[in-house]
This record gives C-alpha cells, structure tokens and sequence, in this order.
C-alpha cells in the first residue's frame, strides 16, 4: 500500500487531529523497525532507510506487503491514542501492534533465508 493511502485510510478509521507530516514520521518509526529488526535479518539484504517525507513520498510503496499492514495501522493507533492520552486504548494498540510484527517476522523469516551469525561455529 501507499505511504498516503494509508494515511488516509487510518485517519478514516481514527479520526484525528494530527498533521499528515506527523503520522508520516510515525510511519517512520515503524518503518525503521521493520528494515532493522526484520528484513535486514535476511541473507542479500542490507536495506538503508532514512525516513518518508510526505510531500515526496506519499505515492511511495510501504515495504511491508498489504497483507501485513496491520502494524502501521496499530502503530499509528497506538501513537495518536498515546499522544491523546487515552493510555487503555494505546496498550491494546500496542499489543496489536507488536502480534502483528511478530507474526511478519515470523513469516519472513520462514521465506527467507537469514544471514548467518557471526562467530558461532557448529562442530
């Protein structure tokens, strides 16, 4: 999906104060985690990602395939909800948001091959 179309598709689910620039930024913070703690992980990848800005990049693919999206989507509840200060609404989001991860890494790593560990030798 759509950097904006998810936006979009969030606002529409949660209505929300909050400027297109700042959920871009969010969606950054989520982003981040992915490339890091998931795709960087496998074998050939070594995936370098500064940001989205939203007027450059709101045609721009996310990376994470559409039928995973649920963790931007409940990262950015978790975000607007925490930032409203609605803190029961944000641990649920939270805790969706980090099955969701989990259940991408999980498929991930079982569809591709991971880079070896360094140092680790099994005689």
């Amino acid at each position: 999906m759509k950097l904006g179309r998810l936006i979009a598709m969030v606002d529409n689910m949660k209505p929300n104060q909050y400027t297109v620039e700042m959920k871009t930024k969010w969606l950054s913070e989520a982003e981040g985690t992915v490339v890091d703690e998931i795709l960087n992980q496998a074998a050939g990848n070594s995936i370098v990602f500064d940001g989205y800005d939203y007027n450059s990049d709101a045609e721009k693919e996310l990376m994470v395939p559409d039928t995973h999206l649920d963790i931007y989507q409940y990262y950015l509840f978790a975000k607007i909800d925490y930032q409203n200060s609605e803190l029961e609404r944000y641990n649920n989001d939270t805790a969706m948001y980090y099955a969701a991860l989990e259940d991408y890494a999980k498929y991930y790593r079982r569809t591709h091959r991971q880079k070896p560990i360094r140092g680790f030798h099994n005689f």
